[in-house]
């Protein structure tokens, strides 16, 4: 509640019993002395214990678009105290997101230490690839910009994405020097993902087809030709390769830390793609861990386990 100043003349005219406002702190405000027969109390715990979620924030504006972040703080952030970030990109078929529909796991992750911020990129059909990732990228460097204001170390970020989004982070992660995945120059404002998990995300797109799966990837209205900008798959292999993050993978290659994890029933985006990625990180000795999850499909509860959540944590613990 706002402070509000009575002034003189006001507290002339209140009643004789009247209480002025107090201007005191919490350890100087007095305790209140009521005590109504039956009334028990309570000894609890009274520092912050739940995550601040601060909605729809707006990180910048494109084609007349307004992008929004939601940011989740940690419940002890206040003063000078500063955190890892974790950028998450919610999946979504590269159309329009629901941008909350993570929450719930994220104000998890919050509540371990980290800041998160959840991204809003322009979408398919009406926006065509790259600019889901110029969008991370330019959320990236608002967080970055305003580190004081949402309590954020600077030194310390990742990426994280399910599905379509998956594919958002990995592909920012390894195209950092590279300006066509950037609207600002990257020459003065360079990017450094120093951790990336990657959530049963596409990779190659021109192969999920080529392996079981319940949807059409390649034609030019599937979800993939809409993200390309309605063309179809097979008729592109420049444009579908300049989006495979392999593409851009070499023997000591600035990449981060990568964590996949990949249901092998997945019916949407088929196992083998994030098998495509950890077998390039491996033939050039780049960091990767890979798990399976036996029997999963896509985007199931199972990712989101106490035994997932610990494998999370160590990978952000020894990252960031």
């Amino acid at each position: 509640m706002s402070e509000h100043i009575l002034t003189q003349a006001q507290l002339s005219q209140m009643p004789a019993d009247f209480v002025e406002p107090l201007k005191q702190s919490l350890a100087a405000f007095p305790v209140a002395t009521n005590q109504p027969a039956g009334m028990q109390t309570l000894h609890v715990n009274l520092q912050p214990t739940y995550p601040t979620v601060l909605q729809d924030v707006v990180y910048a504006t494109k084609d007349d678009f307004a992008l929004h972040l939601n940011i989740i703080e940690p419940a002890n952030a206040n003063g000078d105290r500063c955190f890892p970030l974790i950028m998450w990109v919610q999946g979504s078929g590269f159309q329009k997101q629901r941008l909350g529909i993570h929450l719930a796991h994220m104000i998890e992750l919050a509540r371990a230490g980290y800041v998160v911020a959840m991204v809003e990129y322009r979408y398919a059909p009406k926006w065509a690839f790259p600019v889901q990732v110029r969008d991370l990228n330019s959320a990236t460097r608002f967080m970055l910009q305003h580190a004081d204001q949402y309590h954020v170390d600077p030194h310390h970020y990742g990426a994280w994405g399910e599905s379509s989004g998956a594919h958002t982070v990995v592909l920012a992660s390894v195209t950092t020097n590279e300006q066509f995945f950037s609207d600002e120059p990257i020459d003065q404002s360079p990017l450094k993902y120093q951790a990336c998990i990657d959530f049963y995300g596409p990779t190659d797109i021109s192969r999920m087809n080529k392996v079981p799966s319940t949807q059409d990837h390649v034609t030019a209205h599937s979800f993939e030709g809409q993200f390309l900008g309605g063309k179809a798959v097979y008729d592109h292999p420049e444009l579908v390769q300049q989006a495979n993050p392999i593409h851009y993978l070499s023997d000591n290659a600035p990449v981060p830390p990568f964590l996949i994890m990949h249901g092998d029933k997945d019916r949407i985006v088929p196992f083998e793609q994030s098998c495509l990625l950890y077998s390039a990180l491996q033939k050039h000795q780049l960091p990767a861990s890979f798990y399976r999850i036996a029997g999963s499909d896509h985007a199931t509860d199972a990712f989101f386990t106490p035994a997932t959540w610990q494998i999370v944590k160590q990978f952000l613990q020894a990252t960031l």
